[in-house]
């Protein structure tokens, strides 16, 4: 028969492993946060029985600093240097854009990452980079709610307009995201939560292509994994994929269809 004392010691433990441990939010740091991001995205489109390949990447230095206002969290997001390399069958193009180096945006987001609102505050870059550039800064993932434990789960749903290059159109993005906390893991002494995460995507809207109007609808599927820094409450290393079948169609006395699959790689991880 056990004795009072290892009953209480035996409820205290179950009591104990019930608790949940972490609490993750983000925080407002004191000096800038410094980030090296890779992008690499693959376009593959048919059009009259034809098939063109173009690949893009991006190489980037960020700094971001954060202040509290209220319930908010505001972070100014500038690119220390950027460089881009664009293969296409016409032919390749490095650069290096100037008007993205500066402070280029301010982003709003509760405690728990949830964006309230993006603004632009280089508009000469907003207008003149591609698509995928224009989303730079939206790098926040959304937190649990209250303390949780290793296995707890959470899902978000993001509704984006982006214009497409040029600004010749828009297109809804519809991002249904579900979250796991596998467990805490050590990254250069810094305590973090492990997040993975899998998800879905939908677009529709529609782009001008050399006078065309066209109709865009696509859908496809997202996954990747980050690091959270529990004490700091700031992303450590974040990356992910992101593959989607498009179709983009024209109606009237020419109909037409372009399929087209575009797939994208991106990595995000702090630097001191």
């Amino acid at each position: 028969m056990k004795s009072a004392l290892g009953i209480f010691v035996t409820a205290l433990l179950i009591s104990t492993n019930g608790f949940a441990q972490y609490n993750l939010e983000y925080k407002v740091g004191t000096s800038p946060l410094h980030y090296k991001a890779h992008t690499s995205l693959q376009t593959v489109q048919s059009m009259m029985g034809q098939s063109a390949t173009v690949s893009f990447t991006s190489d980037q230095l960020i700094s971001m600093t954060n202040r509290k206002e209220g319930s908010e969290l505001v972070y100014s997001i500038t690119i220390d240097s950027s460089e881009n390399m664009a293969v296409m069958p016409s032919g390749d193009t490095n650069r290096t854009p100037s008007p993205a180096v500066g402070k280029v945006k301010e982003t709003r987001v509760y405690k728990n990452g949830e964006e309230i609102s993006s603004q632009w505050l280089d508009t000469a870059f907003a207008q003149t980079q591609a698509g995928q550039m224009k989303d730079f800064g939206s790098i926040f993932f959304k937190l649990p709610s209250g303390s949780v434990d290793t296995g707890a789960t959470w899902s978000q749903e993001k509704i984006d307009t982006v214009a497409t290059a040029g600004g010749q159109g828009d297109v809804v993005v519809n991002t249904n995201t579900n979250y796991r906390f596998v467990g805490s893991q050590s990254y250069e002494n810094i305590k973090c939560a492990k997040i993975v995460f899998t998800g879905q995507v939908g677009l529709k809207g529609t782009a001008t292509i050399q006078g065309t109007d066209l109709d865009i609808d696509g859908k496809g599927d997202i996954s990747g994994s980050a690091l959270f820094d529990i004490e700091g409450g700031r992303i450590v290393s974040m990356s992910g994929v992101s593959s989607q079948d498009v179709n983009m169609s024209s109606t009237g006395a020419n109909p037409m269809t372009i399929p087209m699959n575009q797939k994208t790689d991106y990595e995000i991880q702090l630097v001191k």
